[in-house]
């Protein structure tokens, strides 16, 4: 799907047909009226070959949704050498750390094509999922919607980080969800979605 830069009414793109987040795993399972709450609140820009949309350090206070382009994470030793992350491409998001204690991006991306960006505030996704329960449950199905196993493994101290809360705020929260039989555990640190339709309705109720 290709994206209109020039878009003046984020709620009326005809390009992006209306959906400019539709797609991101991250908020997969989120009603349509809050993900257009989120899009008119975003800030679409256009990046050219080489710039950079970020530099390792920087306080992280957006979610970074490539719609279209390609983008290099790397990471420089003291003596110039680079580390390559990855490559982020087509409805790629770069949202890990937004929610994390330190809040400052851990590597830089420069792009390597003309890209075309979304920068939703991570104030904004906060706010939209403002119950820690489904803020867990929109996590789970996020990594569940790009893990090949038949589970998730994931320590409480890493979904704390990733959706900002405590930990023993999310471990009182996994507790619920699998109470309600929203989600089952598995061993010491696996999940497993039982019914995904059933999961986003909870989040989106």
């Amino acid at each position: 799907m290709k994206f209109n830069p020039n878009c003046k009414n984020p709620g009326t793109c005809e390009e992006c047909r209306d959906r400019c987040i539709q797609d991101i795993a991250f908020l997969y399972g989120m009603s349509e009226e809050k993900q257009l709450e989120l899009l008119r609140c975003s800030a679409h820009k256009v990046f050219q070959r080489g710039d950079l949309l970020f530099h390792e350090g920087d306080r992280v206070s957006s979610i970074v949704i490539i719609k279209q382009g390609q983008v290099k994470l790397s990471t420089y030793e003291a003596d110039g050498r680079e580390n390559i992350i990855g490559i982020f491409a087509d409805n790629d998001t770069i949202w890990e750390g937004v929610f994390s204690g330190e809040r400052t991006y851990p590597y830089s991306a420069v792009c390597l094509t003309t890209t075309y960006c979304c920068f939703v505030r991570r104030s904004d996704v906060e706010s939209a999922i403002s119950e820690p329960v489904k803020r867990i449950a929109a996590f789970l199905i996020y990594r569940e919607k790009r893990s090949n196993e038949p589970y998730i493994t994931l320590r409480l101290d890493d979904i704390a980080g990733s959706v900002g809360l405590r930990p023993e705020t999310v471990s009182r929260n996994i507790r619920k969800l699998v109470s309600e039989g929203l989600i089952e555990k598995v061993g010491q640190s696996g999940f497993r979605i039982p019914d995904f339709e059933r999961l986003n309705s909870f989040v989106e109720d």
